[in-house]
């Protein structure tokens, strides 16, 4: 599944470029995420995901590495993790662009998930409506987080 969401958010470049490697307000905004630490910089993180998703409540343990940095402009990132309890393995490519001048940034997020087992089985569907709504959810706080809204 591919997902695309462009966020205008009311501050600049900077600001929402050290906002993204700052992982314990970012993971904040992540729908689902309960923990998260740094490996290596710049490089690799874990993170806890948890979510409901139709009848099944999964923990994905997921090893985040990131595959290209351009300075204040591209993150691109790889993150997978399984959940032997209910069988199923996730991945997700997430491709971060910003541009914009002064005080006005537009943040693009290009999102592919791949998930393999028991909760691909749900279909298209559930899981295509599951991760709209967490896409929705992660753009929201985003832009609330960096405009300063509580």
């Amino acid at each position: 599944m591919r997902f695309d969401k462009e966020i205008e958010i009311q501050n600049s470049r900077e600001k929402v470029w050290q906002f993204l490697w700052d992982v314990d307000r970012f993971i904040a905004c992540v729908p689902g995420c309960k923990e998260a630490s740094t490996v290596e910089a710049g490089k690799s993180y874990t993170a806890m995901m948890v979510e409901k998703v139709g009848p099944f409540r999964v923990e994905f343990p997921m090893r985040i590495e990131v595959l290209e940095s351009q300075e204040m402009s591209r993150i691109r990132a790889q993150g997978t993790g399984s959940d032997s309890r209910v069988g199923s393995r996730l991945k997700v490519e997430l491709d971060v662009r910003l541009q914009g001048d002064g005080e006005k940034t537009l943040l693009s997020l290009g999102v592919s998930v791949d998930i393999v087992g028991k909760l691909a089985t749900l279909g298209h569907s559930i899981m295509k409506r599951k991760a709209d709504q967490v896409m929705e959810e992660f753009a929201q706080a985003i832009k609330n987080r960096l405009e300063g809204v509580p």
